[in-house]
C-alpha cells in the first residue's frame, strides 16, 4: 500500500443498479461516477479524473478484468479495487495481474475501502471464519480456477473439471452468472 492519498472522486463500475445506488448513498460526501459497462467506464475515465475505482468482477456478459486493464492503461495513478461476491483465489490473482491494486469480497462498505486508501493502510477483508472454507466455497474455488485457466470457455472448463458442460452451466447459473446456452 502506498502512502495516504486524498480521495475526492470515486468511479463505481457495477452492472447492478441497486448496488450503484447503495454505494452512491454511502459515498454521498464524495463525487461519484457510475458506470455499468466497460464502454461506460472507459468513456468516463477519458473525460474525468477519478482517485479511486471500485470495479465488480462480473459485469453481466462482460469481464471486470478488461475494465481494470483499460483503466490502468488510461489512468496509471488510479487506485483500483476489484470486488465480487464470488471471489476466489484464482480470480483474485487474475485481478492483480490485470492491474488491480486490491481485491475484496462483496458485500463491502465503500467507506471502509475509501478510508483505507486515504489512510494508506492495507485493505483487509471481513472474513467470517478465516481459514475455514465451506464445501460450497471449495467447489467455487475449483470452478473459478478451471474457468480462469480456460479463459472463461465453458466447454474447456467443464472438461478440466471432469463434468458435463450442462452441469457446469447449472452451477454457474445457481451463482447468478450469465452463461451461454450453446
Amino acid at each position: 500500500m502506498e502512502p495516504s492519498r486524498k480521495v475526492r472522486t470515486v468511479l463505481l463500475v457495477d452492472d447492478f443498479d441497486t448496488q450503484l445506488r447503495v454505494w452512491g448513498r454511502e459515498l454521498s460526501q464524495h463525487r461519484v461516477l457510475n458506470a455499468k459497462t466497460r464502454e461506460d467506464a472507459v468513456k468516463i475515465a477519458k473525460l474525468e479524473q477519478a482517485d479511486l475505482a471500485i470495479v465488480d468482477l462480473f459485469l453481466g456478459a462482460e469481464n471486470g478484468l478488461d475494465v481494470v486493464r483499460d483503466l490502468r492503461e488510461l489512468c496509471p495513478d488510479l487506485y483500483i479495487v476489484v470486488v465480487s461476491a464470488d471471489m476466489s483465489v484464482a480470480y483474485a490473482m487474475a485481478a492483480v495481474r490485470s492491474g488491480a491494486d486490491d481485491v475484496l469480497v462483496k458485500p463491502l462498505r465503500c467507506m471502509h475501502v475509501l478510508k483505507s486508501v486515504e489512510d494508506g493502510r492495507p485493505l483487509e477483508p471481513d472474513w467470517k471464519n478465516p481459514g475455514q472454507l465451506t464445501l460450497d466455497e471449495v467447489e467455487w474455488e475449483h470452478i473459478s480456477r478451471a474457468l480462469v485457466e480456460s479463459k472463461q470457455n465453458i466447454t474447456q472448463a467443464a472438461q478440466r473439471l471432469g463434468i458435463y458442460r450442462q452441469t457446469l452451466q447449472r452451477k454457474l447459473r445457481k451463482r447468478g452468472r450469465d452463461v451461454p446456452e450453446s
